[in-house]
């Protein structure tokens, strides 16, 4: 059973593990590898008997083993269980992997195989049996509007709440790292204790306490017009080892979402249509609607050429300085539309 490249749905294959369905053969590759790592840890808790773990369970690396002792592995009978687990993560990385057709097309009835790789080439052996006969899923990394909701999901779990505006800015902070997220959010309930809601003051406090601005604040300011603070946070964001890359995929994701939004004003959308439309958040929305009316349609179509020619600059190792202020500068400012529009007329 083979799924196209999409969010990894972790609750869907947990609540298949509580009711003792398991596959005989599973493939997860992909850039989420937390998720999946998620999936991974509820497969071990509910096949594997805790008492004879030592026995049933295998945990090995690609780079350590080949096709032909996974396949002795997998080939095993469990001791004293119903099942045994495998797990290989950087299948990739295996050599003579492709001893695994075979058993993929008569995989063992009491072992749960589980291959792990970054990316799978179906052209190639075993993929493309993998894909016919097993369980395939190639997660995705999350979007920005998929982040959001889910470390908010996350902090329910825990049985706490999180202020919009702080979910916000903690993503900001980090970014769509699912990873990196959970680790914030570990460190964020421990420093509010019995604290049961995560404010804009406590994400600032311990989040941001290495990082005097965020992506996020940088992309406001451009939005709003506001060249003194937007070149003195771009400055003070680079000096403390911020990439220009990183900063200039920020903002060209930023502006993205001005031009939807913008389009979502001429069609006359609801604010609750406009945060289907764009996936803004409410608090973040607001002030979008504002910096929507700092540009006109046909700037927002030159700030994309300044932020692509920008970013095959930063990637050159231009000096990421000169071109943030100048890119930044003329956005604001217009200057090249501007210079360009008086060359026409």
């Amino acid at each position: 059973m083979a799924k196209t490249k999409e969010k990894l749905d972790v609750e869907q294959f947990v609540s298949s593990f509580k009711k003792k369905q398991f596959a005989p053969l599973y493939l997860f590759c992909g850039e989420e590898s937390y998720l999946i790592e998620e999936v991974i840890d509820a497969l071990i808790e509910y096949a594997v008997d805790p008492s004879m773990k030592e026995f049933n369970f295998d945990l090995i690396h690609g780079n350590e083993t080949d096709g032909k002792k996974i396949v002795s592995l997998a080939s095993s009978y469990p001791m004293m269980a119903d099942r045994r687990v495998v797990i290989v993560k950087d299948f990739d990385r295996v050599s003579g992997k492709e001893v695994l057709e075979s058993y993929a097309e008569k995989p063992s009835a009491t072992t749960i195989l589980v291959l792990v790789t970054l990316s799978a080439d179906y052209r190639k052996k075993p993929y493309g049996t993998l894909k016919k006969l097993g369980v395939i899923h190639e997660s995705r990394a999350f979007y920005d509007n998929e982040a959001i909701p889910w470390l908010e999901s996350k902090v329910r779990k825990i049985k706490r709440t999180i202020d919009p505006a702080a979910s916000q800015l903690l993503h900001s902070f980090v970014g769509n790292n699912l990873r990196e997220l959970s680790n914030e959010i570990e460190k964020l309930v421990i420093a509010i204790g019995d604290q049961e809601k995560i404010s804009i003051a406590d994400v600032e406090k311990v989040v941001g306490v290495s990082r005097e601005f965020s992506t996020f604040q940088l992309c406001d300011k451009i939005g709003e017009k506001n060249m003194a603070k937007a070149l003195e946070i771009a400055e003070r964001m680079l000096n403390s080892g911020e990439s220009a890359v990183g900063m200039i995929a920020a903002m060209t994701n930023h502006f993205i979402r001005l031009w939807k939004l913008q389009d979502a004003v001429r069609q006359r959308k609801s604010e609750q249509e406009m945060l289907q439309y764009v996936y803004f958040n409410p608090v973040a929305l607001k002030s979008s609607l504002l910096q929507v009316r700092n540009f006109r349609s046909d700037e927002l179509e030159n700030v994309f050429i300044l932020l692509s020619e920008a970013d095959l600059s930063a990637k050159s190792s231009g000096d990421a300085k000169i071109i943030m202020t100048k890119t930044i500068a003329e956005i604001i400012s217009g200057t090249i539309y501007h210079q360009e529009e008086a060359a026409v007329t």
